[in-house]
C-alpha cells in the first residue's frame, strides 16, 4: 500500500464536523415538495435484445423542473404484477456512463429488475436544459455554484429521486425492495438518493464522489474536483467567493446527506484513491447512523477491485430474500 492520506486506524475514527447550514433540512424538504408536484410523464419503449431471458426497454421521464432523462430498463422475463421483483437503480460515474446491459445481467439472474440512469448533461440522450446563473469551468461542478437553489447537483439529485419514484410505481416491482447502486459520482448519487427517498432500502456506494468537499479540493491530485480548484485559481484567485461556494456545496455534500439515510449501506474504499481520497469517503461513512458496512481495499485506487461485485451480490441476497 502506498499511503498518501491517513492511516487506516485514523480513517476509521475520522469524523470531521458536519457543514450543514441551519436550513439544510428545510432546503431539501422544499426541493422534494417541488419535485413531487411535478408529473414524471414516463415513456417506456420495448427494444430488441439478443438474450431472450430478459425484457429490455428504453425509458424517458421528466427530470426535475426541466430536461428529459433517459434510462434503460432490464427485467427478468417472468416479472409482472403477479410476480413482483426487487429492483436496483444504477447511477454512473462523472461524465462516463460505461454501463452496458450485459453488466447488469447478474442481477437479472438473481431475479431483479434494473434501471440504468443517464445523468443530465453528461450523456447524449439526457440533455440539461436548465439555465444557470453562471457559466461552468470545464465541466458541471461549478454550474450555479454561488446559489444552492440553482446548483447543478440540485437538479441531478432530484432526477435520481424521480428515477426511484418511477421504478417504485411500476406494477412489476416490489416497492419494498429497491436498491441504488453506483461508483464514484454514481456512489454519491446513490447516497443522495438513499438520503432523500424513503423508498430506497439498500445503498450500494463504491468509492463515492462529492464527499467532504473542502478536503477533497485541498487534496485534489487527479479528479473533477480540479474544476473547483481551477474556479478559484482562474476566476477567483483571492477567494472572495469561497464562503459562498462552500455554503452552496454543503447542501450537496454526501457527508451531510449521509446522516439522513435509513437504508442499509454497503460502501467500499480504495486506500490509494487519489480521485476520491479515503478520508473523504470515511467522513461520509462515519457520519451515517444506519446499518452499514464498508469494504477496504488497501492496494487499490479509484475502483478496480472486482471482489466488490461479489460483496454486493451477497449483501443484496441476505436482505432481498
Amino acid at each position: 500500500m502506498n499511503l498518501f492520506d491517513m492511516p487506516l486506524e485514523e480513517l476509521k475514527a475520522y469524523k470531521p464536523a458536519l457543514t450543514k447550514e441551519n436550513d439544510f433540512n428545510e432546503f431539501w424538504e422544499a426541493t422534494l415538495k417541488e419535485s413531487k408536484a411535478q408529473p414524471i410523464n414516463a415513456e417506456v419503449v420495448p427494444r430488441n435484445y439478443p438474450i431472450s431471458q430478459v425484457n429490455v426497454y428504453d425509458v424517458y421521464f421528466d427530470g426535475f423542473k426541466n430536461s428529459k432523462i433517459y434510462a434503460r430498463y432490464v427485467l427478468p422475463k417472468n416479472a409482472d404484477k403477479e410476480n413482483k421483483v426487487p429492483a436496483v437503480v444504477f447511477f454512473h460515474g462523472y461524465n462516463w456512463n460505461s454501463y452496458v446491459i450485459s453488466d447488469v445481467l447478474k442481477y437479472s439472474i438473481m431475479g431483479y429488475g434494473v434501471l440504468i440512469v443517464d445523468v443530465r448533461g453528461q450523456n447524449v440522450k439526457s440533455p440539461d436544459h436548465n439555465h444557470y446563473d453562471n457559466g461552468g469551468a470545464a465541466g458541471w461542478m461549478t454550474n450555479g455554484i454561488l446559489n444552492p437553489y440553482n446548483y447543478y447537483y440540485r437538479y441531478v439529485y432530484m432526477d435520481c429521486v424521480r428515477a426511484v419514484d418511477f421504478i417504485a410505481n411500476r406494477e412489476e416491482i416490489d416497492e419494498e425492495k429497491i436498491a441504488v447502486h453506483g461508483s464514484s459520482q454514481g456512489g454519491a448519487l446513490s447516497i443522495a438518493a438513499g438520503a432523500l427517498s424513503d423508498k430506497v432500502k439498500i445503498v450500494l456506494t463504491d468509492v463515492p464522489y462529492l464527499c467532504h468537499f473542502k478536503r477533497s479540493v485541498q487534496l485534489y491530485l487527479d479528479s473533477p474536483y480540479k474544476e473547483i480548484y481551477h474556479y478559484f485559481k482562474i476566476h477567483d484567485s483571492l477567494h472572495k467567493t469561497e464562503e459562498q461556494v462552500y455554503r452552496t456545496l454543503s447542501y450537496f455534500d454526501c457527508m451531510n446527506l449521509g446522516t439522513k439515510i435509513k437504508a442499509d449501506v454497503l460502501a467500499s474504499v480504495g486506500l490509494e484513491d487519489v480521485t476520491c481520497p479515503p478520508s473523504t469517503v470515511f467522513a461520509a461513512y462515519n457520519h451515517m447512523n444506519t446499518n452499514k458496512e464498508i469494504r477496504v481495499y488497501p492496494e487499490f485506487g479509484h475502483g478496480g477491485f472486482n471482489q466488490q461485485e461479489e460483496e454486493k451480490i451477497a449483501f443484496l441476497k441476505t436482505r432481498f430474500k
